[in-house]
């Protein structure tokens, strides 16, 4: 048996074991939102039950209809056996499917979290390339100031003031991600740059782009490619606040209207959705990282 086919069924088991931990953590990501969003306070009531106008039995009626998932283990039993024939349920507050608000909104969430993220990455790569390039000890200290101010503005301020400027909810996912992905990937790039073999590349007169790109950038390469994988993480959990700040049309609204109205079946899809996101990108990011399939 070849050494590549003796590595196949390691690698399979792997794989085997990845996505039974992927399903685990599913399942309980998102029993755990529909059980917060059940003991939160609120959950049962409507604002309609307020109206002096409605009957006792109208009352009765929407209470029946709130009270859905009261019983939350059996709701979330009921909820997987739809999942399974591909039934999202249907939104409380809204009376449509799931399915059908989620298909309208998700566009511009991708659209916005993806235009972010190539965004941020454009500017930090840019930023950092050019630093190496010119090693002026003043651009760094501007950099760095930049960066660490942007890192001590809250993600609240940032979406609003993006939006008071006209910007795109994509402008304060980058000014988000921007500093992060900085600050790791100079880093990496300082302590690449100081090593032996650069500095007699230096001294050999090669050209400086060379050294950039084959000296500095490409041994980082995964290292900076996991850090992509952890960056979807992060552009996923700030497009909701951005989006519903920035009164943008995409799914981080409808997840706002539907935390204020304790909407279950709502709540419980989008926790699905952001822990699946979230455990594929982690799991590209480790792939990334050891840069070899025989050594995940």
């Amino acid at each position: 048996m070849t050494p590549r086919a003796s590595r196949f069924p390691h690698l399979l088991a792997v794989i085997c074991r990845r996505l039974i931990w992927f399903m685990v953590v599913l399942l309980v990501g998102g029993l755990v939102g529909a059980v917060l969003v059940r003991v939160a306070p609120g959950f049962g009531t409507d604002e309609r039950m307020l109206d002096a106008r409605l009957s006792n039995a109208s009352i009765q009626a929407i209470a029946r209809e709130r009270s859905g998932g009261a019983d939350i283990g059996w709701y979330y039993v009921d909820y997987l056996g739809r999942l399974l024939r591909g039934d999202l349920g249907t939104s409380v507050s809204l009376g449509r499917p799931v399915r059908e608000l989620l298909g309208e909104r998700m566009g511009t969430s991708v659209r916005s979290a993806g235009l972010g993220l190539a965004l941020a990455w454009t500017l930090a790569l840019a930023v950092i390339g050019l630093l190496e390039l010119c090693r002026n000890p003043a651009g760094e200290t501007l950099a760095s100031v930049i960066v660490e101010v942007l890192l001590c503005i809250p993600v609240a301020l940032l979406a609003v003031g993006c939006f008071y400027l006209g910007g795109a909810p994509a402008l304060a996912v980058a000014a988000i991600l921007f500093p992060r992905i900085f600050r790791y990937g100079r880093a990496l790039a300082r302590q690449t740059g100081a090593a032996p073999h650069v500095l007699a590349a230096h001294a050999s007169g090669e050209s400086p782009w060379r050294i950039l790109g084959f000296h500095v950038m490409l041994p980082i390469f995964p290292e900076l490619a996991a850090l992509a994988g952890v960056t979807v993480n992060m552009a996923v959990g700030a497009i909701i606040p951005v989006e519903a700040l920035c009164d943008s049309p995409g799914v981080g609204a409808l997840v706002w209207q539907a935390a204020l109205a304790r909407d279950l079946p709502v709540l419980v899809n989008v926790t699905l959705l952001v822990t699946a996101v979230t455990l594929a990108s982690n799991f590209a990011a480790d792939v990334a990282r050891n840069a070899r399939w025989d050594a995940i």
